[in-house]
C-alpha cells in the first residue's frame, strides 16, 4: 500500500521533502513523557526521542532554511550547501566526513527541501559523540573550497539535467510551478542552470552565515539514547557554536486562484504522466485533520475510490494515487496518474468525478474508520525506523514548535467526523482552482488541451453534483521447526513493537521460467491476493486496509512468494487471510487482465527509468541464453500470451511443502507462531511427480561482452560488470566488502570519478549474488558528451584495483560500513522475516541472518585483494551502454 509518508519522502528528494502530517501515537500513556527538549545558551533547540528497539540513533540537524528563504537570482543555493556540506571544513578535508561516518558502520546524507534543509547520520548508538562532533563540525566550520565548488556546481548541473530526462519529475515540477506562481514554493528546490552557475562563493558564504546559526536549528536525536548521557555530549559540540539575532524573512503569499490553470509537455517517454493539484491547508491549520483523511479515502490503497473506480473497474490508468501535502505554508492535494496517452482525457475525466464526489457526497460506509485506522497503522510501522522517527519529530518541530506533535494529531485525527470531511472538501475542492501537469509522449500532446481541460473539468463537476441530488443519504528468542511435510519455519519471536511480519518463500522465480512464459512467476506472485475460495479481491483489500494491514506478493530471480504486516492485536485474523491467500488463490481470470495491463504498463514506464534500462541491458547480455538475462516482469509478447491456466500450472508446480519457507518476526509468542503455522499449513499435500530446481550453468565469460542501446536523453548510462559469487559461496562476504570498500561518498570511485573529475552524478560498485553464479558490477549516469571519458577512467579505476587491491584504509572503512549498514537494515520485523526467509530457502542457513556481522568481521584485507585480482579484468568484461543524444 502507498501511504503519505512515502510521497513526503519523494518530495524530500524531488522537490520539497516538507512532511506530510502523517503520525499516529506512540503505544504510551498519554501522560508519559515523549520527547525531551531544551535550548542551549546559543539558540539550539535539542529534541531527544527515546526508542529502544534498536540500538541505532538517528542524528538530524534541521535548519530552516530552505529554496523559499533564497533570492530568486539565487535559487538553488540552499541545494548547492547541502552538497557542499560534505567536502570539508576546517577540521577536516575533502572526503574526509563521509570516510569517518563509512569507518564507524553509518550513513551520512542530507537533503533540502522548501522550508528546511536537513542533515542527517544514522548511525551505531555506540558512536553517538562522533555523529554529534561531524555534523556540528559541518554546521559550524564549513570553508566551501573554491575547487570543490567548482566540481560541486557540475555535479549539481548533471543531477538537473537527469530530472530533466525522468517525466515523472518534470511533470511534479510543473505542477508546482502552476500551482504557486507567486509564493517560492514554485521554484524547484535544485533551482536553475543559469542561477546555479551564477551562484558564487560569496553568494554563499554570506547565506551560510545568514541562516546556518544555532537560533536556527533544531537537533534531533531518534533511537537507543540516554537524554541525561547525550546532553554533555551536545553541550560540548554544538554549544560552541556561535548564535546572532534572526534575520527578517518575507515570503510572499499565495494568491487565491481564480480559474484553472493547464501545463501540458511533450517529452521522451512511453506513458502519459499526469499530475492534478487543488490548493488546500498547511500542517498549521486546524482543517489539515480531515484533510489528510480525504486524501487517504480518496487515493490510498486498493480500497481508495480512484484505485476502485478509475484503475480497477475501468482499467483507464496504469496507476493512481492521492496524498496531502501539507507544509509549513498552504499546500494542496495531489492526485497523480500514468497511462496510455490515448485515455488521458478519459481519465482525467474519471479522476476528477471521484474528486468533486468528496466535495458533494459524506463518506461512504466505513471508508473514514478505515483511513484512520490506515493513518495509526501507517505510524506504528513507522516507529521500527529511528530516521523515519526523527523525520517525524523534526518536521512537527520546526513546523509547528511542537516535537511531541503526533499524539494531537492522532487524537484529532480521531475526532474527524463525516460532516467535517465534507465540510473541508467543498472548501478547497472546486473546478476553478485546478491545477493540471502532464507529460506526454512525443506527438501526443495534442491529445488533452488546456480547453479540453476546461471542459472535462465542468462537466465532471456537474456529474459529481448530479450524483448528489439523487443519493440518500523485549527478549528476541528465534526457532526453526521442520513440519512433517517438509515446509520449514522460522519464528523470530520479538515484543518491542506491537507487530508482526510474516513471509513465505518458494524457490522459483525467473530460474523456473521458460522464454516463452517469462513474467510468469510475477504474475502469478502479483495475483495471489486478487480472489481466494473464500473471498474475492476487492473483499481482500477491504479486509487488508479494515486492519491497516500491508499483503502483497513478491517475485524476484530465484524465489517468489507471499509476505504481510499487521499489528499484534489482529494476528488472528491477518494471519487467516494470509493463509487463504497462499493455499487457495483462485487466478480469477478477470483479474489476470487487470494485472496484463499493469504489467504492461509497467514494461513501458521502464524504459523511462534509464537506470533500470542499462541494468536490463546488462544482465541480457551478460548472462545470454541463462534466465537470469531476462527482465522479472516479463516481455510484453510473452505477459500478452500467459493464460489462466498457464499461472494456475505454474503454481502447482512449485507449491510443494518441501520448496517453501515460512519466516515470522515480531510480538508474537514461538508457540503461538508455530501453532498457527501448523493448523493452517501442516496438512500441504507433497507432490509425488515434485522434483527441485538443481544448479543451472551461466556462461563463461571470453572477452568483451558489449550491449549498447540509443536513447534520446541528455544523459548516458553505462554499467561494466564480471561473473560474480553464489549465495553459498565462501567468498562471498570477501566480494562485497570489495564493492563497499570502492563505493560510497568516501569511496575511491566517487572521490576520483565524481569528486576530482566531475565525471559522474552517479557512480558505484557492488556485488549481486545469486543462487548460481551472481555477477560484480560497476555503475555510472553522466552526460553523453562524457561517456567515452567516463568509461575509460573506470577502466583505469578496475586496473588498478586489480592489480594494487583495496588500502588497509579502505578495507577498514568497508568492514564497518557493512556491518553498521547490514544492523540498519534489519530495525524491522519485515526485515528480519524477509533475511530469514531467505537465508533458509537459498541454502545459507537462517542463522546467517544473526552471523553475518561476525563473518564479516572476519575477512581478512588478502582476502578482498585476492577476489579483485581474480574478479576483476580489463580484458574480459560485459559492459552495457545507454547512450544519450
Amino acid at each position: 500500500m502507498v501511504r503519505r509518508s512515502v510521497v513526503a519522502v519523494l518530495l524530500a528528494g524531488i522537490l520539497s521533502g516538507a512532511s506530510v502530517v502523517a503520525a499516529g501515537e506512540i503505544p504510551a500513556p498519554e501522560g508519559a513523557k515523549l520527547i525531551e527538549k531544551y535550548t542551549l545558551e546559543n539558540g539550539l533547540t535539542v529534541v531527544i526521542r527515546e526508542n529502544p528497539s534498536s540500538p541505532v540513533v538517528a542524528v538530524q540537524a534541521w535548519v530552516k532554511a530552505g529554496s523559499t528563504t533564497e533570492p530568486e537570482s539565487r535559487a538553488g543555493m540552499s541545494h548547492i550547501l547541502e552538497h557542499m556540506a560534505f567536502k570539508g571544513t576546517r577540521k577536516r578535508g575533502p572526503g574526509e566526513i563521509a570516510r569517518e561516518v563509512e569507518a564507524l558502520g553509518g550513513e551520512i546524507n542530507a537533503y533540502t527541501s522548501f522550508d528546511q534543509t536537513v542533515y542527517h547520520i544514522t548511525i551505531s548508538g555506540r558512536y553517538l559523540e562522533n555523529a554529534l562532533d561531524i555534523l556540528a563540525d559541518t554546521l559550524g566550520n564549513s570553508v566551501f573550497d573554491p575547487g570543490e565548488l567548482e566540481r560541486e556546481r557540475e555535479v549539481i548541473l548533471e543531477e538537473l539535467r537527469m530530472n530533466e530526462d525522468d517525466p515523472s519529475r518534470v511533470v511534479w515540477k510543473a505542477l508546482f510551478r502552476e500551482t504557486y506562481r507567486v509564493h517560492p514554493y514554485g521554484r524547484p528546490v535544485i533551482g536553475y542552470a543559469d542561477t546555479i552557475r551564477n551562484t558564487t562563493r560569496e553568494d554563499l558564504v554570506s547565506y551560510f552565515s545568514k541562516y546556518y546559526y544555532p537560533g536556527n536549528m533544531v537537533l534531533v536525536i531518534a533511537g537507543g539514547v540516554d537524554p541525561a548521557a547525550a546532553r554533555p555530549m551536545i553541550e560540548k559540540t554544538f554549544g560552541v557554536l556561535k548564535g546572532h539575532a534572526a534575520p527578517r524573512i518575507d515570503i510572499p503569499a499565495e494568491p487565491p486562484q481564480e480559474g484553472i490553470r493547464v501545463k501540458i509537455q511533450e517529452r521522451d517517454a512511453r506513458r502519459a504522466y499526469l499530475e492534478l493539484g487543488f490548493p488546500g491547508p498547511s500542517m498549521r491549520d486546524e482543517d489539515v485533520f480531515a484533510w489528510d483523511l480525504l486524501a487517504s479515502m480518496l487515493g490510498d490503497g486498493q480500497t481508495s475510490r480512484l484505485y476502485r473506480e478509475v484503475k480497477d473497474r475501468r482499467g483507464l490508468v496504469d496507476s493512481v494515487s492521492a496524498s496531502s501535502y501539507t507544509p509549513k505554508d498552504p499546500g494542496m492535494l495531489m492526485v497523480g496518474a500514468t497511462g496510455a496517452a490515448a485515455k488521458t482525457p478519459e481519465a482525467l475525466r474519471a479522476i476528477l468525478v471521484q474528486v468533486f464526489r468528496m466535495a458533494v457526497l459524506p463518506p461512504e460506509g466505513d471508508e473514514l474508520a478505515r483511513a484512520k485506522a490506515q493513518t495509526e497503522g501507517g505510524f506504528v510501522y513507522s516507529l521500527e525506523s529511528q530516521g523515519s522517527l526523527a523525520g517525524h519529530v523534526g518536521s512537527f518541530e520546526v513546523t509547528l514548535g511542537d516535537a511531541a506533535f503526533e499524539r494531537v494529531y492522532l487524537r484529532k485525527i480521531r475526532e474527524v467526523t463525516a460532516a467535517e470531511i465534507l465540510r473541508v472538501a467543498k472548501k478547497y475542492l472546486k473546478p476553478e482552482t485546478l491545477d493540471v501537469s502532464a507529460v506526454m509522449p512525443p506527438g501526443d500532446g495534442g491529445v488533452l488541451t488546456g480547453a479540453e481541460v476546461g471542459r472535462i473539468a465542468g462537466e465532471a463537476w456537474k456529474e459529481a453534483a448530479a450524483e448528489a441530488a439523487n443519493t440518500v443519504r523485549k527478549d528476541v528468542v528465534v526457532r526453526k521447526e521442520v513440519l512433517e511435510n517438509g515446509i520449514r519455519v522460522i519464528v523470530r519471536e520479538n515484543h518491542a513493537v506491537p507487530v508482526v511480519a510474516v513471509e513465505a518463500g518458494f524457490l522459483g522465480g525467473l530460474r523456473a521460467e521458460t522464454p516463452a512464459k517469462n513474467g510468469i512467476s510475477m504474475m502469478t506472485a502479483e495475483l495471489l491476493t486478487k480472489g481466494t475460495r473464500e473471498r474475492t479481491a476487492q473483499e481482500i483489500s477491504v479486509a487488508v486496509e479494515d486492519m491497516a494491514m500491508e499483503l502483497s506478493g513478491f517475485s524476484g530471480r530465484n524465489s517468489f512468494g507471499l509476505q504481510a504486516k499487521f499489528m499484534r492485536k489482529d494476528f488472528e485474523r491477518g494471519f487467516r487471510l494470509f493463509t487463504e491467500s497462499l493455499r487457495d488463490p483462485t487466478f480469477p481470470a478477470e483479474e489476470l487482465e487487470k494485472k496484463r495491463q499493469e504489467i504492461l504498463g509497467k514494461l513501458k514506464l521502464q524504459k523511462d527509468n534509464l537506470t533500470q534500462s542499462v541494468f536490463l541491458l546488462f544482465l541480457a547480455t551478460h548472462y545470454g541464453s541463462h534466465p537470469y538475462a531476462w527482465n522479472t516482469l516479463g516481455k510484453e509478447e510473452t505477459i500478452r500470451g500467459i493464460t489462466r491456466e498457464d499461472v494456475e500450472t505454474y503454481y502447482a508446480r512449485w507449491n510443494d511443502p518441501r520448496n517453501l519457507v515460512i519466516a515470522i518476526s515480531g510480538d508474537i509468542g514461538v508457540e503461538e507462531a508455530l501453532s498457527a503455522v501448523r493448523k493452517s499449513f501442516g496438512d500441504l499435500p507433497r507432490r509425488k511427480e515434485f522434483v527441485p530446481l538443481g544448479p543451472m550453468p551461466v556462461p563463461a565469460q571470453e572477452g568483451i561482452s558489449r550491449g549498447e542501446e540509443q536513447r534520446e536523453k541528455q544523459q548516458a548510462h553505462f554499467v561494466i560488470g564480471y561473473p560474480g559469487a553464489k549465495f553459498t559461496d565462501p567468498d562471498r562476504y570477501s566480494v562485497n566488502l570489495l564493492g563497499a570498500a570502492l563505493a560510497g561518498m568516501g569511496g575511491r570511485l566517487f572521490t576520483n570519478l565524481r569528486d576530482k573529475k566531475s565525471l559522474a552524478y552517479s557512480v558505484t560498485s557492488f556485488s549481486s549474488e545469486q543462487i548460481d553464479p551472481g555477477f560484480f558490477a560497476f555503475y555510472m549516469g553522466t552526460s553523453a558528451d562524457k561517456l567515452t571519458e567516463a568509461i575509460a577512467d573506470t577502466l583505469k579505476e578496475i586496473e588498478a584495483v586489480r592489480k594494487d587491491g583495496v588500502t588497509r584504509e579502505e578495507f577498514e572503512r568497508a568492514k564497518k560500513w557493512m556491518i553498521g549498514t547490514y544492523e540498519i537494515g534489519l530495525q524491522s520485523n519485515s526485515s528480519y522475516a524477509e533475511k530469514m526467509m531467505y537465508n533458509e530457502i537459498y541454502s545459507i542457513g537462517y542463522e546467517e541472518t544473526f552471523k553475518a556481522p561476525e563473518r564479516i568481521q572476519a575477512v581478512t584485507l588478502e582476502e578482498v585483494n585476492r577476489v579483485a585480482a581474480k574478479v576483476l579484468s580489463t580484458d574480459r568484461y560485459t559492459i552495457a551502454i545507454l547512450r544519450g543524444k
